[in-house]
């Protein structure tokens, strides 16, 4: 049964933090293309365009990342380069990420005034995707769908199998280890497999460095998703209704709240991982590690220029030995609106932009993105390039864990339905009670109450 919101805005009251589940921002220094010519507006809007070609078709595409400009613009060229008896000329607005997708879902809503083409991030993809906004892509993916995870394609889709998103990134999640302070306390991140040796390592090291060995957010979920993904556990059902208060859930809260009273797990700086107070403290050697997905490289790149060659990625713990080491987080679907006037080119474009390898090439030399197109993960071109900032900045290869892991059995979140709902409570109440505010609170009846806030309707 189809279900809606009360509000069709709801999801885009969300907190800010919700940019940062993209994995978007990156390399700020080179993420600009060569041909594109940016321009700012009075209302904080930038524009970036490819080199337009005399009659070419006008294309416009809306994105709420800036370092995004850079490689639409330069996948147009591209796309020029090979298509010159179908040109395009692409223009590229970006805004804050709250108010650009404000502003295309009323767009969306009024049926007038909206791109051909839209980064949506993952916790408002579902406002869009549910009112039929969006055209599926079917068509244009399947001749790639041999040479690319598709797990990072059909979490933007319907239980029909359509598929009306393509994603910059895997979003493999990792464990990112200071170095300086895991050789300080004399454990090797190597031996940790499971969560139960992942908080006995974190004894040690709060032993013998006096550092926390992880932490929470209160004003974001991934590590309590990404435990509970490990668990084939999800933030909404099969049908996309809110599904918070589930045992698995509570386990996850009651684990990283045994963390927290043992010392090893603090309340994040700032409330995130995405904060200028957290990247400060992680800078300075604050935490021993954090577990995110891998294009969070690029804020250790960004923001943590003191940890450069001290840091290390691993496989994230799990539950049981032998369980699968390898969750997808955060996302951008990229999809062409059902109002465009030209459906086929804005289409097949937004294939060849984030499926060709061409631009998986410029997603992961550019970006830090770990590419979908699983045939770069064994690119020695890629895999063994020092010259790539992001490669020689760790002291491990992270593509040696997407090989290890392959790509059968990876789990990513199911965004259907209330999801968009069910992370705004998630992230602005439900966290921050577990974690900080009323940690003696039973778990389960923290979890019953915090769902009967979630305002959804059938």
């Amino acid at each position: 049964m189809k279900r809606k919101l009360v509000s069709s805005l709801l999801c885009v009251a969300m907190v800010a933090t919700m940019l940062a589940g993209c994995g978007g921002s990156s390399d700020s220094g080179s993420s600009d293309s060569g041909s594109a010519e940016d321009t700012s507006s009075s209302d904080g809007e930038t524009q970036g365009t490819n080199t337009f070609v005399d009659g070419g078709t006008e294309l416009s595409l809306w994105t709420f990342q800036e370092l995004h400009v850079g490689f639409w613009t330069e996948m147009a060229d591209k796309w020029n380069e090979e298509n010159p008896d179908n040109p395009i000329n692409l223009t590229v607005t970006t805004g804050e990420s709250h108010s650009v997708q404000q502003k295309l879902l009323v767009a969306c809503q009024a049926g007038e005034g909206t791109p051909d083409i839209a980064d949506i991030e993952i916790g408002y993809y579902g406002s869009f995707l549910k009112d039929d906004y969006l055209l599926p892509l079917n068509d244009v993916v399947e001749p790639y769908q041999n040479d690319v995870v598709m797990s990072r394609i059909e979490m933007y889709g319907d239980q029909e199998d359509n598929w009306y998103g393509i994603d910059f990134h895997l979003g493999a999640s990792v464990c990112y280890y200071n170095m300086d302070i895991m050789n300080e306390a004399g454990v090797d991140p190597s031996t940790i497999v499971t969560w139960d040796d992942y908080y006995n390592a974190g004894l040690t090291v709060l032993e013998k460095t006096g550092k926390p060995m992880c932490a929470v957010e209160t004003a974001d979920l991934f590590l309590p998703q990404l435990m509970m993904l490990e668990k084939g556990a999800q933030y909404v059902d099969e049908d996309g209704q809110p599904n918070i208060a589930t045992q698995d859930h509570a386990d996850v809260i009651d684990f990283i709240r045994k963390m927290i009273d043992a010392g090893i797990c603090e309340i994040a700086p700032g409330g995130g991982f995405h904060t200028e107070e957290w990247y400060g403290h992680l800078n300075d050697g604050g935490v021993a590690s954090i577990a995110m997905p891998l294009w969070y490289m690029g804020r250790f790149t960004d923001y943590c220029p003191d940890l450069n060659g001290k840091m290390a990625i691993y496989e994230i713990p799990v539950w049981n030995e032998g369980d699968t080491r390898e969750v997808l987080q955060g996302g951008t679907g990229t999809s062409v609106l059902k109002f465009t006037e030209h459906e086929d080119l804005a289409k097949e474009f937004l294939a060849f932009a984030k499926l060709s390898e061409e631009g998986n090439r410029y997603e992961w030399e550019e970006l830090g993105f770990d590419p979908i197109r699983s045939s770069l993960w064994t690119d020695t071109s890629i895999t063994e390039n020092q010259d790539n900032k992001f490669l020689s900045y760790f002291q491990t290869n992270p593509f040696d864990i997407l090989v290890k892991n392959g790509t059968e059995g990876l789990t990513a979140p199911n965004i259907s339905g209330s999801y968009s709902a069910t992370y705004n409570v998630l992230v602005s109440t439900t966290y921050a009670n577990a974690f900080e505010l009323s940690t003696d609170q039973d778990a389960m009846e923290l979890l019953e109450s915090e769902q009967s806030t979630i305002v959804y309707d059938e």
